[in-house]
């Protein structure tokens, strides 16, 4: 692959340096990635950016994925938040625009049709409540099953499944030839939302889903739930022992390591793909026999940055919100960390390895987009939903035990609004 300078171009610079110098302004950015390689990355970005804006300096916080999801709560309601701060789409950055902590982006796109003409547009809906735009997005990304060619040839498999029961098949065969089918990690319940929501698309009719995940009406009294959980559980016998013992990233490390033949990732865990000894492949889920619901969705949403509605310097947030999201940068982000951008024209041959270029097109192909399960639901459901599963995983709940507890947290929810 073919890799793109780590400076900005000379007519960039000059187009960016021909605007007026800011007095002196320190922009406080929050995000959830203190290590290599997207670290890294903005750090390359806020230098450039710095050199272009004289007067502006950018200073970052940064801690990993859970104590984001906490801290970032903390410091929008402190009197020490940042201006410009990672989010997640859908119900998660909903909540936080009904608080009033972000700015409205609306005006901003409007005001920069050029600019905002870059962005692809259904990535921009997942930030979009009521018509205001509230955040932007910067990644792209779904989930696939992603596995490793040579455990599979070793058991004679040679197409991928076309449905959940060929690859309860691939599970089998797998198994017969000594290997672990399907590692996965729940000691983070967000894991388990990514395949709870995706057995969700498949099983339940779209309109069921769209009322459910309103917190407003929200009722998860569907048989459909209870039939998800119950899929779910066949397909942990797949998996190796004690689930909720393992995080995520002992998940992903130990199927680069070849210690297991699949493992459910998301696009942006393809840069991590790197130091694998085999060649790989993946594939979206699959469809469900007898599933009412979409079989052709893909679990995954958008990514990206909102701008605080306190922050002092709206102006210059905006102004660093367009350089990150720019062609060039968007350029720069594929082929730099591996995460997709929704930049047009940013995943190329130039930027991006085959395998991004076609994790890129089954993101445009797919069906309608469903966010992940923890950030589509409001927090209180998804907090019951998770911790249900992973007693659920233990062996603690049935699919029913989870189902109730998650109606009587979506009552608790409707009732207080």
């Amino acid at each position: 692959m073919k890799r793109l300078s780590r400076t900005v171009s000379a007519v960039t610079l000059a187009l960016l340096s021909a605007a007026p110098a800011f007095a002196d302004v320190e922009l406080k950015l929050f995000h959830r990635w203190p290590n290599a390689p997207f670290k890294p990355y903005i750090d390359s970005v806020i230098a450039d950016f710095e050199a272009a804006n004289p007067g502006i300096t950018v200073v970052t916080d940064q801690v990993l994925n859970d104590s984001y999801k906490d801290k970032i709560r903390v410091v929008l309601g402190s009197s020490n938040q940042p201006d410009i701060f990672f989010s997640w789409s859908g119900e998660w950055a909903f909540n936080i625009a009904r608080a009033g902590r972000s700015m409205d982006l609306t005006p901003v796109l409007a005001a920069n049709p050029d600019w905002a003409a870059n962005i692809i547009e259904a990535q921009i809906e997942p930030f979009t409540m009521d018509g205001t735009v509230y955040g932007l997005p910067w990644q792209m990304d779904g989930k696939a099953i992603f596995y490793n060619k040579d455990s599979w040839a070793q058991a004679g498999i040679t197409e991928e499944p076309k449905s959940f029961g060929e690859l309860m098949d691939v599970c089998a065969r797998l198994k017969e030839a000594g290997q672990l089918p399907l590692l996965f990690g729940s000691k983070a319940p967000w894991a388990i939302s990514h395949y709870i929501g995706t057995f969700n698309e498949r099983i339940l009719p779209a309109d069921v889903l769209a009322a459910d995940y309103d917190r407003t009406t929200g009722e998860f009294t569907h048989p459909g739930y209870v039939t998800a959980l119950e899929k779910f559980q066949e397909l942990s016998s797949c998996m190796n022992p004690s689930p909720n013992g393992i995080d995520h990233e002992t998940e992903r490390n130990g199927f680069v390591a070849g210690r297991g033949a699949m493992s459910y990732l998301q696009y942006a865990e393809m840069g991590y793909l790197k130091d694998a000894a085999f060649p790989y492949g993946f594939f979206v889920f699959p469809p469900i026999e007898g599933g009412e619901g979409q079989q052709d969705t893909l679990q995954g949403a958008p990514q990206g940055w909102m701008i605080a509605e306190g922050s002092p310097h709206k102006e210059e947030a905006v102004k660093f919100l367009q350089f990150l999201l720019s062609p060039e940068m968007g350029a720069r982000l594929t082929s730099e960390t591996g995460i997709i951008s929704p930049i047009k024209g940013a995943v190329t041959d130039q930027s991006a390895t085959p395998e991004q270029i076609v994790a890129f097109d089954q993101i445009m192909n797919a069906g309608d987009p469903y966010l992940w399960l923890d950030t589509a639901l409001d927090a209180n459901v998804a907090d019951a939903y998770m911790k249900g599963v992973q007693l659920l995983l233990d062996g603690q709940k049935t699919p029913a035990d989870v189902m109730a507890d998650v109606q009587v947290a979506a009552k608790r929810v409707r009732d207080g609004l």
